[in-house]
């Protein structure tokens, strides 16, 4: 188990303050934070939805990440290629008290906040300052296009169906919303080893959200060295990668490990020309407080089908009694590598409106390795708690 950290007082945050950072804005209302330093580089912060830990990088370069293979191991794109994706543990928690048989009653609000574009020249200048990784990409898609396979427009899923096709594999979708918001987090373990998951751009502040489990070992403690890779094709960069300020997880999840918790917030660092993540790419809506009935696209660049770009499965979610509240299971075939993919309402390709993040995945459902997935649907519970802590 994690540490169970202690909250004596320490000092209080001002939440009129965080309320005007945020999009969150029914949610800053309600929450009070007391923080607490964990140690020299954690704090809690208490909110009226939950306990929150945040992560600060120490790196003296504010997170800018260095383009020197020796002291960053996911400086080149073959560097980033040979990484494994995180693994799953199939089984997940079973919720506490009596199993419910219908969706639990929702009196909360609903919420969403709408996403943002990039700058107008941003593929223009993009292609400049990464040409090497544009030329790289733009021959794989002369490749993929020899397969005489084409984007296909998903159809409405019923209660565990889904229809999956290719994301980011053609130039028509890795250049444009909401595909390239959508990218590869890279990152060490504590024990050592690297790993890959999936992240999604969620705010004009250059924040992203993935999988909990992305950003804290359980057992063991937060991972580092974290860098984002946003459209990420073969390793190849077209955008760049971007480094981080801060990483933020839900104490439950250090101390529970539930499925409803496994979401975490990492605040991107600005490149080392100062630019942020946001002036390529835009960033993406973000929903909470819906009901477990939606039609969702979900993305993951999952292992088992490729590590090389992101698929993405529609169907409609549901609530499940096995895996309690505020947890959202849908029908897919993806695995490793998908953590953290967002699931997507309002699902609008080519459109800097819509495409709500709703949800992302965190493993499989209960029974259903392969077929089957969940995630924590977003809710003052998670990402309102996360987003009025980090200002997202």
């Amino acid at each position: 188990m994690g540490t169970n950290y202690s909250l004596s007082q320490a000092w209080r945050f001002n939440p009129s303050q965080w309320a005007r950072q945020s999009g969150l804005l029914v949610a800053a209302v309600l929450c009070q934070f007391v923080a607490v330093e964990a140690t020299a580089k954690e704090e809690m912060v208490r909110t009226s939805f939950g306990e929150v830990v945040v992560k600060h990088n120490q790196d003296r370069g504010k997170g800018v990440l260095s383009q020197n293979s020796a002291i960053n191991p996911f400086a080149t794109r073959a560097q980033r290629a040979a990484i494994e994706a995180l693994s799953w543990n199939e089984s997940s928690p079973a919720p506490v008290g009596t199993k419910q048989l219908e969706a639990p009653t929702m009196n909360l609000p609903n919420g969403d906040s709408m996403g943002g574009q990039p700058e107008a020249d941003a593929n223009q200048r993009a292609q400049i300052e990464f040409a090497d990784a544009w030329a790289f990409i733009e021959e794989q898609d002369r490749i993929a296009a020899k397969n005489q396979q084409s984007p296909i427009d998903a159809l409405d899923g019923t209660h565990g169906i889904f229809t999956r096709y290719a994301g980011n594999l053609y130039s028509q979708m890795w250049k444009y919303a909401p595909f390239n918001k959508i990218g590869k987090l890279y990152f060490k373990t504590p024990s050592g080893g690297s790993s890959y998951c999936t992240a999604n751009v969620i705010s004009s502040t250059g924040h992203i959200a993935t999988a909990a489990h992305c950003i804290y070992t359980r057992g063991q403690g937060f991972n580092n060295s974290f860098s984002f890779v946003p459209a990420d094709r073969y390793g190849a960069a077209p955008y760049g990668s971007f480094g981080w300020s801060s990483a933020t997880v839900l104490n439950d999840w250090i101390n529970v490990g539930d499925r409803k918790s496994d979401l975490g917030i990492i605040k991107l660092a600005n490149n080392a020309s100062g630019i942020p993540v946001t002036s390529y790419v835009g960033w993406l809506g973000k929903s909470w407080n819906y009901g477990y009935t939606q039609h969702m696209h979900s993305f993951g660049y999952a292992s088992n089908l490729s590590t090389q770009y992101t698929n993405i499965c529609a169907a409609q979610s549901f609530y499940s009694g096995t895996e309690g509240t505020n947890v959202l299971v849908k029908g897919c075939d993806m695995t490793y590598g998908s953590s953290g993919g967002g699931w997507l309402r309002n699902f609008l390709p080519y459109s800097h409106g819509g495409n709500y993040v709703n949800g992302v995945v965190s493993g499989p459902h209960i029974g259903g390795f392969g077929n089957t997935y969940v995630g924590p649907r977003f809710s003052s519970y998670n990402i309102v708690a996360l987003c009025n802590v980090q200002g997202c």
